[in-house]
């Protein structure tokens, strides 16, 4: 080990108020270090829960996306063939009215996923406050 190093590990003795800033830093140095890397993996803790369901909710919105996209192909063109037949009416306007009725379908699910997305809270409350009370702390120690 350094001298420097140990002597920054042996408590010193000294009155506090005969030690430079550079000493203080100095002093903390290493524990301001191990604080934060303990701040940013608790960070990381905390939003891992959130990321997964971000990520679960994204795949089922797309994976859903792709299937209704297929289902509403296919009926889509079913129901131009019904209305074409049925009514009597011509293609295009069996066509205009089958697609005001999916754009419909498709505004009530992308409102729903959005919502889904808008209830979630990636901020690491837990993260913040313990580091603004780390921050206090700190400061209160350079005003003793």
């Amino acid at each position: 080990m350094t001298e420097q190093r140990q002597r920054l590990m042996e408590p010193d003795s000294r009155d506090p108020s005969d030690r430079s800033i550079k000493e203080i830093v100095e002093a903390i140095r290493p524990q301001l270090q191990e604080l934060t890397d303990k701040q940013v993996e608790l960070a990381k803790m905390e939003l891992a829960p959130v990321a997964r369901k971000t990520g679960l909710a994204s795949g089922l919105l797309s994976v859903g996306g792709v299937f209704l996209h297929l289902f509403l192909v296919f009926m889509s063109v079913t129901g131009i063939y019904v209305l074409n037949e049925v009514a009597g009416l011509p293609v295009w306007v069996s066509a205009l009215i089958v697609s005001g009725i999916l754009l419909v379908i498709g505004l009530v699910l992308a409102g729903a996923g959005a919502n889904i997305l808008r209830k979630l809270d990636p901020k690491p409350h837990h993260s913040i406050r313990t580091f603004q009370q780390n921050v206090e702390w700190i400061k209160e120690q350079f005003r003793s």
